[in-house]
This record gives structure tokens, C-alpha cells and sequence, in this order.
């Protein structure tokens, strides 16, 4: 009986197999857990995001001022116009300075990075532009070969060379202010005759040097309304595409975005203290508007301010960096502080520096993604 029950058993398993689908694939592994899409608590990108819509906002509203002002002084030049215009350039530019860590995600997208370099590009060649004490008849203001059109100048920008600038602020500075000489207004007086000589070569009026600077100016500035206008409909709440790949930001893509944006506002500062030190500027911008303590100011200013906003981020990522970065950054804090109470003491500058250095050096070292 026992025999026969064994038989059985084993007949019924047999069936039981052969019954199976043996066409069913084996079974999978279980995969290993993904990885979340973001390793920051909601909200927190989104914040620094909307900061920088706020930053875009107002520089297009600057550049549109700007553009009034550059407008006004070219249709009557005379120093009290060019005064106003210089004035409002000055504020646009400390609103740039305030802006720049904040929109480095632009810099870093295929489709932003050009855009970026046509609001600012440095360093530059100014004798591309424009004649210089040693140039009287260099840069394109005296090349009337090349037409003041805008395609064809956004072509060449940068083009042969990196430090070949023909828009942004600081080729804006520099035909805006008085670099060598008084009465700078005069530059940009119209020129309805043509002399004698020039006509004897075919030169055309629009050819002549100030009329190509104004035309060059008043491209400039439209093309800077264009680009700003650009700038600010990329970080639209919520669905700019910087503001979507901003907030979206993971692992090393983070970590870049935000460790540069510390180095582009670090750099801001070390190259105005370079530049009242009269010390080789490290981002190569020849302060033309002589507004290199104004920028050291703001520039002290928007790094201690983009480091309180990035605190919360802080706290996902500790890491040992943070406090020596924190100290380093409050020491050069305290350092231009004090150089604003004692201007004369260059030590203070020279302190400055180093320690604008040595945040450049942590920076490197900054850990914003998961080990």
C-alpha cells in the first residue's frame, strides 16, 4: 500500500509539471533601488529659482532704462545726456553683479551659453571696438569695410577670438564712458558733412567714425534689451526652460551649477580688488565706468547673500568644507568692511585677496550630491 501511495504521488507531480508554461521566462532579480530624481526636500531649488527670475526681471527692466537713456543721448549728445545715460549703465551693471550666480545655470545650456556671452563677455580687446591712445584708427568704429548691421556683427562677436567683444555691458562701457579724453560727448556728435578729403575717397557719411559709433552704440544697447528680454523668458515661473532644468537638477549636474556660481561671484570680487590694486585683472574688465569700488561692494554682497541662500542646501549636503568655507567667507566680509572705514590700507586689500583665493580653492572641494 505504501508502495502504490509512493506511485501515485509521484505520477500526480509529474502531471503537475508537464502542465506548466514552459514557455514563461525565469523569474527577474529584483532590481537594486533607483535612485530618487532629486536628493533635495521639495521647494528648495524652486526658491533659488524664483530668486532668479526676480534678478532677470529687474535687469531687463534696466536695460529697457538703459535703452531710453542711450537713446536720449544720441538724439542730443551733450555731457549732461551722456551723464545720465553713464548713471543708468552703472545701475544696470551693479544689478548684473547681483544677478551673476544666480543665472550660471544659463551659461552652462547649449542655447544659453551664447546668450550669456552677449550680455557679458570678458576679457575683451577694446581696441576691436573703438580707437585707443596709441590706436587713433582701430576697431571696427574706423573698419568701414564691415557694415554696422546686426547679423553680421553677431556673427563676428567672439568669432576669431575669444576676446574679440562687440556686445554686452562691458563693450557698452566702453563707448559710453571717457576712457582718454574730455569732452566724450563730442564722439557721438552727428557728422551731416563729409570733408573734403573723405569724399575725394568715396567715403560715404554713415562711414564716418562718429556716425559709426553712434549706429554701433545704439546696437549695442538694443541687442542687450534683446538678450535681457531672452534671459528673463528662460527663468519664467514655472515653466522657463532654465527654471525647469534648474529645478530638476541631480548629483554632479548640481554640484557644477553650484560650486561655479560661488567661483563666478568670488571672481567678481578678487577682479575689483585686483583692479584697485592696479594688479592684472582676472576676468580682464578695464572698470572704463572707474567703478571698481562699487563693484567690490556689491560684489561682497552678493556672495554672502547667495551663501545665506544656499544655507538650507547646506544642511542636505554636511560636509567639513562648509565651516571652513563659512569662515572664509566671513573673513573677507569683515576685511572689506574694514577697507571701507580705511581705504588707504592696502594690506586690507592684499588680505582680501587671499582670502577671495582661498574660496576659490574650497570650491573646488564642495560636495552637493549624494556619496
Amino acid at each position: 500500500m505504501k508502495h502504490c501511495a509512493f506511485l501515485i504521488a509521484v505520477l500526480v507531480a509529474t502531471v503537475l509539471l508537464n502542465g506548466c508554461d514552459k514557455s514563461a521566462p525565469p523569474e527577474q532579480k529584483t532590481s537594486e533601488p533607483q535612485l530618487a530624481k532629486t536628493f533635495l526636500p521639495d521647494g528648495l531649488l524652486t526658491t533659488l529659482s524664483a530668486n532668479t527670475f526676480q534678478h532677470t526681471t529687474e535687469l531687463l527692466h534696466l536695460s529697457h532704462q538703459l535703452h531710453i537713456a542711450t537713446t536720449g543721448f544720441l538724439e542730443q549728445p551733450s555731457p549732461e545726456k551722456l551723464k545720465d545715460a553713464q548713471n543708468t549703465y552703472n545701475l544696470l551693471l551693479s544689478q548684473w553683479a547681483q544677478s551673476l550666480p544666480y543665472i550660471y545655470m544659463t551659461a552652462l545650456t547649449t542655447q544659453g551659453a551664447p546668450l550669456v556671452n552677449r550680455i557679458e563677455k570678458l576679457p575683451m580687446l577694446p581696441g576691436y571696438l573703438d580707437e585707443l591712445p596709441d590706436y587713433p584708427y582701430s576697431g571696427l568704429v574706423h573698419d568701414i569695410m564691415l557694415p554696422i548691421q546686426p547679423e553680421s556683427l553677431k556673427r563676428l562677436h567672439t568669432l576669431d577670438n575669444d576676446e574679440q567683444v562687440i556686445f554686452g555691458l562691458s563693450a557698452i562701457e566702453f563707448l559710453l564712458f571717457d576712457h582718454f579724453q574730455s569732452d566724450h560727448y563730442q564722439q557721438f556728435l552727428i557728422q551731416n558733412e563729409l570733408p573734403e578729403e573723405e569724399a575725394s575717397q568715396e567715403i560715404l557719411i554713415e562711414q564716418l567714425p562718429n556716425n559709426r559709433r553712434r549706429s554701433l552704440l545704439k546696437l549695442q544697447v538694443e541687442q542687450l534689451v534683446e538678450d535681457t528680454s531672452e534671459l528673463h523668458k528662460r527663468w519664467q515661473l514655472p515653466n522657463g526652460e532654465d527654471t525647469k532644468k534648474f529645478n530638476a537638477l541631480i548629483s554632479k549636474n548640481l554640484n557644477l551649477t553650484l560650486s561655479k556660481s560661488y567661483q563666478k561671484a568670488t571672481w567678481l570680487v578678487l577682479d575689483a580688488l585686483n583692479s584697485i590694486q592696479e594688479k592684472p585683472l582676472l576676468l580682464g574688465r578695464a572698470h572704463f565706468s572707474r567703478a571698481e569700488t562699487e563693484l567690490l561692494n556689491v560684489g561682497i554682497e552678493t556672495l554672502t547673500g547667495y551663501h545665506q541662500n544656499l544655507s538650507s542646501i547646506w544642511a542636505v549636503f554636511p560636509q567639513p568644507e562648509k565651516e571652513e568655507f563659512t569662515a572664509v567667507l566671513n573673513s573677507l566680509s569683515e576685511l572689506i568692511q574694514q577697507y571701507q572705514q580705511e581705504p588707504s590700507n592696502s594690506l586690507l586689500l592684499e588680505l582680501a585677496s587671499n582670502r577671495c583665493n582661498q574660496l576659490l580653492e574650497l570650491s573646488h572641494d564642495l560636495v552637493f550630491q549624494p556619496e
